[in-house]
């Protein structure tokens, strides 16, 4: 008699045959078929070719079926070629088609899908577009050119509505107030306000370029703009006459954008004299300016809690391309910087979970978190070319955020992190006929994007299930009518300290340390003596540092106050500790904790801690060879040239 368990062993072996030839194949032929889309972008209807090859030195087919990825049917052909070439025509969106072939062997091969973007639509103009498109609240797209013209598009057909011509070229973007009237500057000086019927309501002569675009107050009364003149002027929107102007230290290229600090709105604005500046958005008080290391040209960005984002950089040559992206505090203090390279024309964009994206002049796309750390992806263009447009967020299918970008090589990139893998990325590039320099993308309710390029043409793409991110800031001037402001700004107790948090060069002569509140928190919600300065020592056992707390109130604008907690060393003679990290802490009662009507119930409401911590700067290492007197050569150079030049 035969044993049981002997007959089950072919059947047995099969199977392990049959699973490892699966496995094998797998292996083998994973990578042996590809697809490639020519052209790969364009504009429907779009006549794409769908080329399928077959690694060489591989078993020859015997059919290739296409799956075009659009709702067609698929499309078997018979053929023992290495190469087949499909033919399709594509409407708009965004499609993953794929090729399976049947190789000789029997055993079928999939290719990974390939990326194809199709724009719904693109107008053209007959000059450069610059400016950026903003929404209308019907949908209308209102875009700038080089041309002279304001135009108006129908969102769904991409045809003209009407054209209001300017004495200028329109690098502005416009933006669309509550009532539907439509604000832009033109190279020709006036700031215009035009009707959504195409017919002019007023224009204000500024007297210079402006290629600044506006930014309108929340309740649409007041609409701020930068100027050539070097002045920011707030422009009354129902008369077209002036509020307040302030005039900085040179060309003002940057786009106001409108935050609020805890007391007032804020209008924040850079200037190429390498400032920031921050007025009082009703009367035009200056707040607070900070200097940066070169011309701001971006607009800033304004974070859920108020921070401002804002880049530098330099047009001409420079010794050091070390700019940087600053993180500002309300009070115009420096939360953190982040060095980015060659520089920043982009203007930022926040994501939903506070990070921030910006291109660059050196080519990346970065992405660096809230706390001013670069995230763990960053894309650069290959070659590298400048990113001057500023990106734009949009969620897939609820989840997945992608960027939106133009760059000087002429592509809009729609970029992602790496951790998302096929075939569930939803990256891709358009590629139109010139550069895109600055026009940056503006994306609407139905997930549809638009941006301009120096091809004269404004582009219409919808890639299907996007949404625009829900940030404080996900695109340039906050939302597709491009108002510039952030509402519903919710300021921290903290607003910001000094030295600065984790600062790691703090002058060991430093005497005096601050720790400055909200506007929303009370004297009697500080505990004062608890303000303390200690020594870090390695062994954890922390030397106390004598010294006596004060509070000091600061006025914002006759406006209202905050407060800052202020702790002086006793022994102000000493020095701190050379290269030594030190930590300063105080209690209070939060904001949250405090009855409304009863700011006194501060002392039984529950304590919150803050502390940040520095370091002092290092000892200077001394020259073991010092020189023995002064170093004459730079004037002995002088002399040789004005001798012999």
């Amino acid at each position: 008699m035969i044993n049981a368990s002997f007959r089950l062993k072919p059947a047995l072996i099969c199977l392990f045959i049959l699973v490892f030839l699966s496995l094998w194949s797998k292996i083998l032929f994973a990578a042996t078929v590809t697809v490639i889309p020519k052209p790969s972008s364009g504009v429907a209807p779009l006549e794409v070719k769908l080329i399928c090859n077959i690694k060489t030195g591989t078993s020859y087919p015997t059919s290739y079926t296409i799956d075009f990825a659009d709702g067609s049917p698929t499309e078997t052909v018979d053929s023992t070629l290495y190469s087949h070439t499909f033919t399709h025509t594509y409407e708009a969106g965004y499609f993953k088609p794929s090729c399976s072939i049947v190789k000789s062997i029997g055993i079928i091969s999939e290719s990974k899908p390939a990326k194809l973007i199709v724009a719904k639509w693109k107008f053209k103009t007959q000059g450069d577009i610059d400016s950026s498109p903003a929404i209308g609240i019907d949908g209308t797209v209102y875009i700038g050119s080089d041309d002279r013209n304001l135009y108006a598009i129908n969102p769904d057909t991409g045809q003209e509505i009407w054209r209001f011509m300017t004495n200028g070229e329109v690098r502005s973007a416009p933006a669309v107030g509550p009532d539907g009237t439509i604000y832009f500057g033109s190279i020709d000086g006036n700031l215009y306000a035009v009707k959504p019927s195409g017919v002019k309501k007023w224009a204000f002569n500024i007297g210079d370029f402006i290629f600044s675009s506006p930014a309108i107050s929340s309740d649409g009364r007041i609409i701020y703009i930068g100027s050539s003149n070097n002045y920011i002027y707030a422009v009354n929107a129902t008369s077209g006459t002036y509020k307040w102007r302030y005039k900085t230290g040179d060309k003002i290229i940057s786009s106001p954008a409108i935050g609020f600090d805890g007391i007032e709105p804020v209008v924040y604005v850079g200037s190429l004299d390498n400032h920031v500046y921050a007025f009082a958005a009703n009367n035009g008080t200056l707040k607070w300016t900070f200097k940066t290391n070169a011309e701001v040209y971006g607009s800033p960005a304004v974070g859920a809690d108020g921070k401002i984002f804002v880049g530098e950089c330099k047009t001409g040559d420079a010794e050091e391309y070390n700019f940087k992206l600053f993180c500002l505090n309300v009070d115009g203090s420096k939360s953190w910087d982040m060095v980015g390279g060659t520089g920043f024309y982009s203007s930022p964009a926040i994501g939903p979970e506070g990070d921030v994206y910006i291109g660059s002049w050196d080519g990346y796309l970065y992405s660096i978190n809230e706390t001013g750390t670069l995230m763990n992806w960053s894309v650069r263009t290959s070659p590298p070319m400048d990113i001057n447009s500023s990106p734009a967020i949009g969620i897939v299918d609820s989840k997945d955020p992608v960027i939106y970008v133009g760059a000087k090589d002429g592509f809009f990139y729609a970029l992602q992190s790496p951790e998302f893998e096929d075939p569930n990325r939803n990256d891709w590039v358009f590629q139109t006929g010139d550069d895109i320099l600055y026009s940056s993308p503006t994306i609407d309710s139905n997930g549809t994007i638009y941006f301009g390029s120096r091809d004269n043409c404004l582009y219409a793409i919808n890639p299907g299930n996007m949404t625009l991110a829900d940030s404080s800031w996900p695109m340039f001037h906050k939302n597709p009518e491009h108002w510039g402001v952030t509402e519903d700004i919710v300021i921290s107790d903290i607003i910001s300290c000094s030295p600065e948090s984790n600062d790691q060069d703090v002058d060991i002569n430093t005497n005096e340390f601050r720790i400055n509140f909200s506007p929303d928190i009370e004297a009697s919600q500080i505990i004062t003596d608890s303000f303390t300065l200690q020594k870090i020592n390695d062994e954890g056992a922390n030397e106390t540092i004598e010294g006596t707390t004060k509070l000091d109130w600061n006025r914002y604008n006759k406006a209202g106050y905050n407060i800052s907690a202020v702790f002086t060393r006793l022994n102000n003679k000493e020095t701190l500790e050379l290269d030594s990290e030190y930590k300063a802490s105080i209690k209070y009662v939060p904001k949250e904790q405090i009855n409304e009507n009863d700011s006194a119930s501060a002392a039984s409401a529950g304590e919150m801690t803050y502390s940040f911590t520095f370091t002092t700067a290092a000892e200077t290492e001394k020259d073991p060879h010092p020189s023995p007197g002064p170093d004459f050569s730079c004037f002995i150079d002088s002399i040789q040239h004005s001798l012999y030049d």
